[in-house]
């Protein structure tokens, strides 16, 4: 399997194409593509989340519980004094970080269901949900971060299949085959626990109308047929037209004066 640093890699490499292409397309405002490029690379990383005592899994449960704490904060802040309000907040961010953590590494297994595209789109649709209806971003904005976190998520898994074809012996290694999977075969119970997890986030995720009007395949092709390669030379400049202003005086002018209003030229003197 591909180490951290590589998963690391290549996912902001990943995700920072993409992003640019999603500029290129004038979808989301320029503020937007450093969301989307997190999203894609926390998505390349989040398969090694069952990884128990890995720099991916203590990051999720870390980052969960902060959002959470917060979420829950916002419910109570005129209810409780800031003492109150402080127990409440580290209970809640201590018990998704080290309870819900050490739960969840006592029932998982490394290369189990959160190695499938299943998880990933779990994935997809918590983030959209947290965005959207939890933050409060757009549904644009909310969905196009869960896709960035899928399509990081489809990164990580590829590179441990491809990690897993030892080139140099000509050999496949006994890993192939259990990072790229559609769905967990070895445990039906925890495919199907993933499942009604995303049966369960779907119904709370933000409108998706225009994100699917956005992301229509005929409409993608066409602006990577467009968009994809230069129409003339490579790195040709292709400004826009300006529109040629008249210069504006701008020095100081006493109290009361006006602006000077430019004479008409003398016409020529008429020769004898």
């Amino acid at each position: 399997m591909a180490d951290f640093a590589t998963h690391l890699g290549w996912g902001a490499v990943g995700a920072g194409l993409a992003a640019s292409a999603t500029y290129a397309a004038d979808i989301v405002p320029a503020g937007d593509l450093l969301t989307l490029t997190t999203a894609g690379v926390v998505g390349s990383l989040l398969p090694d989340i069952d990884l128990e005592k890995t720099v991916p899994s203590r990051a999720l449960f870390t980052g969960l519980g902060l959002v959470m704490a917060f979420v829950v904060l916002f419910n109570f802040k005129a209810t409780y004094s800031i003492t109150e309000l402080w127990l409440i907040w580290l209970a809640v961010f201590c018990g998704i970080r080290y309870g819900a953590y050490n739960l969840f590494h006592r029932r998982t297994q490394h290369r189990g269901v959160f190695h499938s595209l299943l998880a990933g789109a779990f994935f997809m649709a918590f983030t959209a949900m947290l965005l959207g209806p939890v933050i409060g971003r757009e549904p644009v904005v909310a969905w196009l971060a869960g896709m960035f976190v899928f399509f990081g998520y489809f990164i990580h898994l590829t590179l441990d299949e491809v990690y897993a074809v030892d080139i140099t012996g000509a050999r496949l290694k006994r890993s192939f085959g259990t990072a790229l999977k559609l769905f967990e075969r070895r445990s039906i119970g925890a495919s199907l626990a993933m499942l009604a997890a995303l049966a369960v986030v779907l119904p709370l995720t933000p409108p998706s109308d225009d994100f699917i009007q956005i992301m229509r395949p005929a409409q993608v092709s066409q602006f990577f047929r467009e968009r994809m390669f230069p129409q003339g030379r490579w790195f040709e400049m292709r400004a826009a037209e300006a529109v040629a202003l008249p210069p504006t005086d701008t020095s100081p002018r006493p109290p009361g004066a006006t602006a000077a209003v430019p004479q008409a030229a003398d016409p020529p003197a008429e020769e004898n």
